[in-house]
């Protein structure tokens, strides 16, 4: 759950802290064109997460992080490729479904373990979590981003997160039969 949580983390605040500097760098925007796209772009995800736990109580956790994964690597990958006009977009529509990530990520980490280590299970996982998905990837892309390759950093990101649906597999319940 610590590699998912990585992943979860990373396609929210890796890629966020990273995206203004990115977008006036790789991609000619104003320093403050790009905060306010950064920051308008962040407010529509506080309805998404309601939804997303709708869809992880009616899909299960697994399918729905495997659709959370899939799409914000996916749309993290188009972040690095595409061209400028459609940057606005995709800045737009992944913090949409990265956000996506946490109900039904929390909601697999709830069902790995017995009740009573539960507790123990979500302490460990959500800081070593942040500690890779918010220190070390953006630390990475900003390692691509000093060798001018930006673009190609955001890309493979979005390469990792989309590589978690394959670990996806390996995740097991404590509730379900083997």
């Amino acid at each position: 759950m610590i590699v998912f949580f990585s992943l979860g983390i990373s396609g929210t605040l890796g890629i966020y802290t990273m995206l203004p500097l990115f977008l006036v760098s790789q991609k000619g925007m104003t320093q403050h064109w790009a905060n306010y796209l950064v920051s308008l772009s962040r407010v529509s995800g506080l309805g998404v997460a309601f939804l997303s736990g709708m869809v992880t109580d009616k899909l299960g956790p697994k399918v729905a992080l495997g659709g959370v994964l899939l799409f914000t690597g996916f749309l993290s990958l188009l972040l690095g490729i595409v061209p400028r006009s459609w940057v606005v977009l995709i800045v737009f529509l992944r913090p949409l479904i990265a956000v996506c990530f946490f109900p039904p990520g929390f909601a697999a980490l709830s069902r790995i373990g017995p009740p009573h280590i539960r507790n123990i299970s979500i302490s460990l996982t959500v800081p070593f979590g942040f500690l890779m998905g918010g220190g070390a990837i953006p630390t990475g892309i900003g390692l691509f981003g000093d060798r001018g390759n930006f673009d190609l950093g955001i890309a493979l990101v979005g390469v990792i997160i989309m590589g978690g649906f394959i670990l996806l597999r390996y995740l097991r319940f404590s509730d379900e039969d083997n």
